[in-house]
């Protein structure tokens, strides 16, 4: 029997306009609470970014027809290239970070980050959209982030010290018909089941329904459908870390079985680089158990993104 189980709706506009009407941002963080603690999950709307805005962005999927092979090995992802749990996904991927110059200390410690993104020639607009939507994305992202921090009874701005450095992460990502792989690239998902290795994602996707799923409490499955309008708000790893398990990373995985080619945006909300993440006092006055060791985000990061091009099942090689 199909779950009844819907992924909740919040509007965030107390946190996205002028508002100093404290009661309804502390509504807000009540809404946000119970969805970062039951499903980890939830649709955001009254965000204050056009709907222009996003549709241009979700078009810059054009990158996979139209740029040259030479602009395809700058940060793209082949389908089957990258995998989940040791096994092929079946999406391919134009990843971008936050610039960081060769000067940066971070660079000069001579870690695998420095440099700036490497941009395609085509379509013409491809990086004044791109870079229109992060600067959207890294307001909505510091909004949100606010919200939370109430949502924890912590100050508003309780997270800056961690994030006024935010290490940034965009993807543009293309999901072909799941059918449409055979033989050796036969998989069993688009992108397997897993929990998010970040902060929080804030995405927008095609109208393609019946992809996105989400593990409930209750370990059923519920589609996490497009709604007109509305970006998807997936909580990961360091924000169960800080509050010590009390906000839920969810598994969830992409089934795509459908004539259309799927397109999704995601935004990787992170911590400074160099950000320690470690469950908060405010969260072990109700849980004194520390369920989590410090983490270094950026130490965390490199051995996650180097894991993602690993497979050990050689049956899928």
């Amino acid at each position: 029997m199909p779950s009844k189980f819907k992924l909740p709706i919040i509007d965030v506009s107390p946190f996205t306009t002028d508002s100093s009407d404290r009661a309804a941002k502390l509504e807000v963080a009540k809404q946000i609470h119970k969805a970062c603690r039951d499903v980890g999950f939830f649709y955001l709307t009254g965000h204050n970014i056009p709907q222009e805005i996003m549709d241009k962005t979700l078009k810059l999927e054009k990158f996979n027809y139209s740029i040259t092979k030479q602009d395809n090995a700058r940060g793209y992802q082949r389908l089957g290239e990258g995998v989940t749990k040791y096994q092929k996904d079946w999406n391919e991927a134009l990843d971008f970070y936050k610039p960081v110059p060769r000067t940066h200390p971070l660079a000069l410690k001579k870690l695998p980050i420095g440099g700036e993104n490497q941009w395609p020639e085509k379509p013409s607009e491809f990086r004044a959209v791109f870079n229109e939507y992060k600067d959207y994305m890294l307001r909505l992202g510091d909004q949100v982030m606010r919200a939370i921090a109430l949502s924890l009874g912590l100050e508003e701005n309780f997270f800056n010290k961690f994030l006024d450095d935010c290490f940034w992460v965009m993807r543009i990502s293309g999901y072909p018909d799941l059918r449409s792989a055979s033989g050796k690239d036969r998989v069993g998902f688009s992108l397997g089941e897993h929990t998010g290795d970040n902060l929080y994602l804030i995405f927008i996707h095609d109208d393609t329904k019946g992809a996105l799923q989400v593990q409930t409490s209750d370990g059923d499955w519920i589609n996490a459908d497009p709604l007109q309008g509305a970006f998807v708000v997936n909580i990961c790893d360091m924000l169960n870390v800080w509050t010590n398990n009390i906000y839920k990373s969810t598994l969830h995985r992409v089934v795509h079985k459908g004539d259309s080619y799927r397109v999704t945006v995601p935004f990787f909300y992170e911590p400074n680089y160099d950000a320690k993440v470690e469950p908060l006092e405010a969260c072990l006055q109700i849980d004194p158990v520390k369920h989590h060791e410090p983490i270094i985000f950026g130490e965390h990061l490199l051995k996650k993104v180097s894991g993602n091009f690993e497979i050990i099942d050689h049956n899928f090689l």
